[in-house]
């Protein structure tokens, strides 16, 4: 599965809020262990600005055009 796909999983199932609490930590928990493999083969710093857009769009705090850029970037 593409990551970019994968990604946008966890944020439907974050916009279903299946929980009472904590459903932006769930799934961006989850998206974040999605990307373990990706962020070590990153300077620190990509890693970190890769991690916070991941999070934040599976939280619904950046769109679509954000992740695509990140995405590129990481190309």
């Amino acid at each position: 599965m593409p990551l970019r796909q994968a990604l946008e999983i966890c944020r439907r199932c974050h916009k279903l809020s299946p929980f009472c609490y904590y459903n932006g930590n769930t799934f961006v928990a989850v998206g974040r262990t999605i990307i373990q493999d990706v962020l070590r083969k990153l300077p620190p710093i990509e890693a970190q600005v890769f991690r916070s857009v991941a999070g934040h769009y599976i939280a619904g705090t950046v769109g679509d055009k954000e992740l695509d850029d990140a995405l590129t970037a990481l190309e």
